[in-house]
């Protein structure tokens, strides 16, 4: 991988070298979020996430990991799109009210709450990614036993 020593990316014409910005790019599409949406998850301004995915930037490594991070993904998959291995799970995943998921990820969750919007916190998410993982995973029987907790659950919140 043609990294600098400096930390950043070696980002030329030669075409056999890793295009990141054009990447990230293309895996945030992929995952039908906002360069705003992507850029506030990943504490960057929007305009500077906009220039890492022209190439007019040449972001660190801890700013590529910090853009992979807010998009879920990871540093295999800003290989050649024919080179990424397929994905399991749908580009953003949707709220009961249709909403993706990601958009609605804030740090001041509690904050937004109070105002009435739907929104979720970081540890909220990685939540809803165990159950997802668990119910991938489960036994008819699991299945039936998460689905008469959540009922309970459920029951004593109304």
């Amino acid at each position: 991988m043609p990294w600098k020593a400096t930390g950043g990316l070696a980002m030329t014409r030669n075409s056999s070298e890793l295009d990141v910005g054009a990447r990230l790019a293309a895996i945030r599409a992929q995952r039908g979020l906002s360069q705003g949406t992507t850029s506030r998850l990943a504490g960057l301004a929007p305009a500077y996430l906009s220039r890492i995915e022209t190439g007019h930037v040449h972001p660190t490594f801890t700013t590529v990991m910090r853009v992979l991070d807010a998009l879920h993904a990871e540093l295999e998959d800003l290989r050649a799109p024919d080179d990424v291995r397929p994905r399991s799970h749908p580009a953003c995943p949707i709220t009961a009210h249709g909403h993706c998921l990601l958009e609605l990820l804030r740090t001041d969750a509690e904050v937004a709450r109070s105002e009435g919007r739907e929104v979720y916190s970081m540890r909220e998410v990685r939540i809803l990614q165990d159950v997802a993982t668990f119910m991938r995973k489960a036994t008819p029987e699991r299945v039936r036993a998460i689905e008469m907790l959540l009922q309970e659950l459920l029951a004593r919140t109304e």
